[in-house]
């Protein structure tokens, strides 16, 4: 059992009230982070979404297409 998935157990074992003060301790560590920890995690993220498009794991799809259906759900 790896030590992440014993903690989320452990975790999840809180109250309600426990878990909402750690929930909102860890994420604002996230905002903690540099702004070039983020550009680095958005490039990992981007060149993992285009290794995924080029083995065909994902379809891409005409930007068009994708804004028309953000303006409908808007």
């Amino acid at each position: 059992m790896s030590n992440l998935l014993a903690i989320k157990r452990e975790v999840m074992a809180l109250p309600v009230e426990a878990r909402a003060e750690l929930a909102e301790y860890l994420l604002s560590t996230l905002d903690e982070l540099a702004g070039e920890e983020i550009e680095s995690l958005w490039v990992e993220e981007a060149e993992r979404r285009y290794q995924a498009y080029l083995e065909g794991r994902i379809i891409g799809r005409p930007a068009a297409m994708v804004l028309q259906e953000a303006r409908e759900r808007l």
